[in-house]
């Protein structure tokens, strides 16, 4: 039997959480499919951007396993880089990725590791000069010395980079040699809920979550336009969980994303462009 979780307040005009409107280019969620993998397997890893301005844009992805000595992936012996330029119009996009051989070697002793990252840099085209250099570490050879230095630790050059039509981000996966290993939980929108938004009016999505959770799990909800009353809820396995938000004042196309994050690593998104009436 599903548990009903219903946030139900009456949200006056406006009274919403800035933090959930989502107006500039940024990477909205990420998920890692599977989200535990084995030293070298292959994974799915995709990416849901707000691109608001409807630019052309580059992405550079790439997996780091730094245990103290830089990224592992440094020796060219995975599928640990990606590059890829979008269209104004796309929203999403996957890359097929994977991690360091050489954890084989060290995942015996300590066991399954959530120490590897996985990066994501959004940039307006001709904005981060970081898209051609890591273009020509996708053949599988060993990264340059400066190439291994940039995407050990991004967080150092980033200040040099514009402040507007860039975003960074990261999300780490769990990478064992167990057999027995988590899967992604479940967001599933309600049969019954009805997405129809009126300029100005409160509307209600129900979303039913399943899956296995920590004691972390939320539901974090954004929009492009207007904003949701919470920028996150905790959830319980098997809830439908309902979460309000009011319509901007104009019409036009809207687009909503719902993320579920299981406080285990493993995550789900549910977006949608809808238009407002």
């Amino acid at each position: 039997m599903v548990n009903v979780l219903i946030l139900s307040t009456l949200l006056a005009c406006g009274d919403t959480d800035p933090e959930t409107l989502v107006d500039e280019l940024r990477l909205v969620a990420s998920v890692a499919e599977p989200p535990e993998v084995g030293p070298g397997e292959p994974f799915d890893f995709s990416m849901y951007i707000s691109n608001p301005d409807e630019t052309d844009i580059e992405a550079v992805t790439w997996v780091c396993t730094n245990l103290g000595d830089g990224c592992l992936e440094a020796s060219g012996d995975s599928m640990a880089v990606s590059t890829t330029t979008l269209s104004a119009s796309q929203a999403n996009w996957s890359e097929t990725l994977s991690t360091a051989t050489a954890l084989m070697g060290i995942l015996p002793e300590t066991g399954p590791l959530s120490a590897t990252a996985v990066w994501t840099l959004v940039c307006e085209t001709g904005v981060c000069p970081l898209f051609d250099e890591a273009a020509s570490a996708q053949s599988g050879e060993p990264w340059s010395e400066d190439l291994a230095g940039k995407l050990e630790n991004p967080l150092d050059w980033m200040s040099e980079l514009p402040t507007k039509g860039v975003t960074l981000a990261y999300r780490l996966l769990t990478v064992t040699t167990e057999t027995d290993r988590r899967a992604n939980p479940t967001l599933v929108l309600d049969e019954v809920s009805e997405i129809e938004l009126e300029k100005s009016k409160n509307f209600s999505l129900s979303f039913v979550v399943d899956g296995d959770f920590g004691d972390e799990a939320r539901l974090y909800n954004y929009i492009s336009a207007g904003g949701f009353a919470m920028t996150d809820t905790f959830v319980e396995a098997g809830e439908c969980v309902t979460i309000e938000g009011v319509a901007p004042d104009e019409s036009g196309p809207v687009t909503l994303w719902i993320v579920l994050n299981d406080g285990l690593g493993g995550t789900a998104v549910w977006t949608k462009t809808v238009e407002v009436n």
